[in-house]
């Protein structure tokens, strides 16, 4: 994200951050291109906290170590990539007194043909294994109450690649109070993802299924180790 991150980092502060009164937790997991000392940069400048791993946890691994680090009584998610508008944050909060969690949902996807369908078949698994009626349950803008973190977070492994679905469906079992919010999607501001690559794709559906199978085999365990 070197070529982005200040243009996103400083949206964000002047929509958000210096808004609400808060400061912004950047988690850098392992880059190999200069966004370290870009962060660096900028840490003395804007309100941020940068945590930086030198070994990659990778997208789920970077986030829960996130989510554990982070204060607040509600915490804000987004991605670092720009396809997210942070002016649509106000549409989350607005929301946020009638809800545990308000997750914003993608009103036009600007992403390759093949995530496209990849989260489409993604999205058809999860509604048919796990009856949950959310409409975009892997998205990376969100607003979480810091208990319903502090009570999941550690429960979320088994999707690498979709920590915010998995995260999700564990709130939805719980009985959380679970809104959605039409928000705004748009390209890449630069530079493209190093984990949707072609040769990658067969690996990725591979866990996915894998996951999607052992998250089932323990929700079913729980359901009947708590009806007994």
């Amino acid at each position: 994200e070197a070529q982005t991150i200040e243009a996103v980092l400083r949206d964000y502060t002047t929509e958000v951050a210096t808004k609400v009164g808060s400061d912004i937790l950047v988690c850098e997991d392992g880059s190999t291109d200069n966004t370290r000392e870009v962060l660096q940069r900028l840490e003395a400048e804007l309100p941020l906290r940068v945590v930086t791993n030198e070994a990659r946890l990778g997208y789920g691994g970077g986030v829960k170590r996130g989510l554990l680090l982070a204060d607040g009584d509600v915490l804000f998610f987004a991605d670092a990539g720009g396809q997210y508008d942070p002016r649509d944050f106000w549409n989350l909060r607005q929301r946020m007194d009638e809800a545990d969690m308000v997750i914003g949902v993608k009103t036009k996807r600007e992403e390759a043909p093949h995530r496209i369908l990849l989260s489409w078949g993604f999205h058809l698994l999860v509604r048919t294994l796990f009856d949950v009626p959310l409409r975009d349950i892997d998205c990376g803008f969100r607003l979480i109450r810091k208990e319903v973190v502090d009570a999941i977070v550690e429960s979320v492994g088994d999707l690498p690649y979709s920590f915010w679905a998995e995260f999700s469906i564990l709130a939805y079992r719980r009985g959380l109070r679970i809104l959605e919010v039409p928000v705004s999607h748009r390209s890449r501001l630069n530079g493209t993802t190093s984990i949707y690559r072609w040769e990658r794709l067969p690996q990725i559906v591979s866990r996915q299924f894998l996951g999607l199978a052992a998250l089932s085999r323990r929700l079913r365990a729980k359901d009947m180790v708590g009806s007994r």
